[in-house]
């Protein structure tokens, strides 16, 4: 029994959606025959029309030439030899026509006929010619007539009028065999059809046509034709006794075509309805089965990718929170490190030296830290570029050797196909030395640790992967592996920030980390990379030396803006003992005031203030003074977006001691970036 309310919920959701499939299925499978009729009967028709539409066609052409024919001269001016003759020719231009005949209305007889001598003694007019003298029109379509000079034959006619009115009647004999030849192309396979003229005989027939031609249609022919309508479809018999429907078409002559389609077409499809409805039932309830399995899998996924995207979120928030942290420690680091710089120049005695040089060390490491957390918070933006695994991975292995010991192998495996990503080349240094030795520290006993590159399962990325045989991690250690500041290890022996670096350089640089663990079974942590084509080979030719870096000016003026005042004191007094003229701003009021009353020749400024960041100032201040140089300190500022700027400023990493200050300072008054 389904005990689990979830499973009784997702077996009714099946349910539901089953039964609505099953008279979807049915009314599907109804509406389906009944298409599958209505395009018989539309086929048909289509059929109907175009022969009937060509038929006309051949009727108008042939009407135009009469006209031709009956406005010619000697018609006109009543020649009747050289009409007859005229006749001749353009009979013989017109295989089709069987005969021509001229007809006097007045005195009811023949002028000329092709189909006896000219100047013979006139016969009285044929009955089809009198049959049309009663009606109206400029042409006169007829009808079949089996008996006639030429027949059996179609006759059209067109009257020659004078002042007075009708005068002679121009008519021509057509061989039926061009409308059976249009009717025998088009009618379907199988079909009895027939073209019929407006008293109900037939023109042309695709089956007896011989026999049939001119003789009366069935009445149910003659009923559709009585019946006004333009096209239709009509049950009856064929003469051969044929069951059918048949669909008609009428033109505007009074002329129809009419075929008849055998009526298993159309019934037959009832017949088999049921047993389509009873299949399209066990499909449908096959399908409501697939779709709970589906819902139930969907359901699964779903849940898997909400935990995904809770977990990001998480990650970015922290990201957010320790971004900030860094920023501080960056400031308060500055002015410790530079501090313990310009002291250690200054003591002279050993133990107080070592006691200095130990907190500066401290201090470094405090460095390192804060730049793991600003790669994670994407505070600090990487130096992006191309990187060769094949030489960054091997050429790293003494490196890991020593920090992995000797009771654990370290192999490479480098794929061919696998070599050149973008990313920060230290970062990735860095991510693959948190990697190894996260995995020597999962094997205490020892054993096997694999560096490896693949091409990515995604197309333009490239996998680098670190993999051990360790105790792996449990799912709870798994799903918090990359949060900054979570470990495993004993107090003391981890920051927590390993993973959560390795995640952050990968994510700056465009890709992402997959950890794949189980207890007893090893961890594989995979940093997926964007690949990159292979730089251009760097110039063989020397490189020249650089110039040896000019001393200070003495008395240049610099502006030291910065709203910390450890890290503005410390900038200042390092610029004054090195010669320059350095005045202090703590804020970007006092900075803008200073720039008019006593204008620097560089601005040196933080880039994070309140009111008004570093990178604005410097470009308000060059709005003023166009020679004005710019140097940004900030652990935090993105390089793009300074490259990017108008101000131009060059940019100094925090932190940093009283050597990269000056440095930093010379290139940019020098006009070095």
């Amino acid at each position: 029994m389904l005990g689990n309310p979830h499973q009784r919920s997702y077996v009714l959701i099946g349910a539901a959606l089953a039964l609505p499939i099953v008279v979807l299925v049915v009314l599907q499978v109804l509406f389906a025959f009944n298409r599958q009729r209505e395009d018989v009967e539309r086929s048909a028709l289509a059929r109907a029309e175009q022969v009937t539409i060509l038929s006309m066609a051949r009727v108008e052409s042939d009407f135009a030439m009469m006209r031709v024919l009956a406005t010619a001269d000697p018609l006109e001016h009543r020649e009747w030899p050289m009409a007859y003759a005229r006749a001749r020719e353009v009979s013989a231009l017109n295989p089709h026509w069987r005969n021509i005949i001229v007809s006097d209305l007045e005195s009811g007889r023949e002028m000329f006929s092709l189909r006896r001598p000219f100047g013979d003694a006139p016969p009285a007019m044929s009955p089809a010619v009198v049959e049309a003298a009663q009606r109206s029109g400029d042409r006169i379509v007829g009808g079949a007539w089996r008996e006639g000079p030429g027949c059996p034959c179609v006759y059209l006619h067109t009257p020659i009028e004078a002042s007075g009115g009708r005068i002679f009647m121009l008519t021509v004999a057509l061989d039926p065999a061009v409308f059976r030849s249009a009717l025998m192309r088009h009618a379907p396979e199988g079909a009895i059809a027939a073209i019929v003229d407006a008293r109900g005989n037939f023109i042309a027939r695709t089956h007896d046509h011989n026999e049939r031609f001119g003789t009366p249609a069935t009445r149910y022919v003659r009923d559709a034709i009585a019946s006004g309508e333009r096209s239709g479809v009509y049950a009856g018999t064929t003469h051969e006794g044929f069951v059918s429907y048949t669909a008609f078409y009428a033109a505007n002559a009074g002329w129809s075509t009419h075929i008849a389609m055998s009526r298993n077409l159309i019934d037959r499809p009832r017949a088999v309805s049921f047993a389509a409805v009873a299949i399209g039932s066990l499909s449908a309830l096959a399908l409501a089965a697939g779709l709970i399995f589906y819902a139930l899998r969907e359901l699964a996924r779903r849940r898997q990718a909400e935990a995904r995207m809770a977990q990001t979120q998480k990650l970015e928030a922290v990201g957010q929170l320790t971004g900030g942290v860094a920023h501080d420690f960056n400031n308060l680091l500055t002015v410790i490190i530079g501090g313990l710089n310009m002291l250690l120049k200054r003591i002279e005695d050993p133990k107080q030296r070592q006691i200095a040089e130990h907190m500066l060390e401290a201090a470094q490491r405090g460095d390192k830290l804060t730049k793991q957390l600003l790669a994670f918070s994407r505070g600090q933006r990487l130096e992006l570029a191309p990187v060769d695994l094949h030489a960054m991975a091997p050429g790293m292995e003494d490196l890991l050797r020593r920090s992995i010991g000797v009771d654990v192998a370290l192999n490479f495996k480098m794929h061919p196909d696998a070599r050149w990503v973008m990313s920060d080349a230290n970062q990735l240094e860095l991510a693959v030395l948190n990697l190894v030795i996260n995995a020597r520290d999962a094997m205490p006993d020892g054993g096997r640790i694999d560096i490896t590159t693949a091409p990515g399962a995604k197309a333009g990325t490239i996998e680098l992967s670190v993999s051990d045989n360790g105790m792996g991690m449990p799912k709870d250690v798994l799903d918090r592996a990359m949060e900054p500041f979570f470990t495993t290890k004993p107090a003391g022996k981890g920051t927590g920030l390993g993973l959560a670096q390795v995640f952050g350089a990968a994510r700056q640089s465009g890709g992402g980390v997959e950890i794949n663990s189980a207890p007893g079974r090893g961890a594989r942590v995979t940093i997926i990379l964007p690949s990159t084509p292979a730089p251009a080979e760097a110039s063989d030719s020397p490189q020249q030396e650089p110039a040896a870096a000019p001393a200070p000016a003495p008395g240049r003026r610099v502006l030291v803006v910065d709203d910390e005042p450890g890290v503005r004191t410390f900038m200042a007094e390092t610029l004054r003992g090195a010669g320059y003229a350095a005045t202090e701003a703590a804020d970007v009021g006092v900075a803008l005031r200073l720039l008019d009353t006593e204008p620097p020749e560089l601005l040196l400024t933080d880039y994070s203030m309140p009111g008004m960041n570093g990178l604005e100032l410097a470009e308000r201040a060059r709005a003023r003074d166009d020679a004005l140089r710019v140097l940004i300190v900030s652990g935090y500022a993105d390089a793009e977006i300074l490259g990017a700027s108008a101000a131009r400023p060059a940019l100094l990493r925090k932190p940093f001691d009283e050597a990269e200050l000056l440095a930093a300072v010379r290139a940019a008054l020098s006009g070095k970036s």
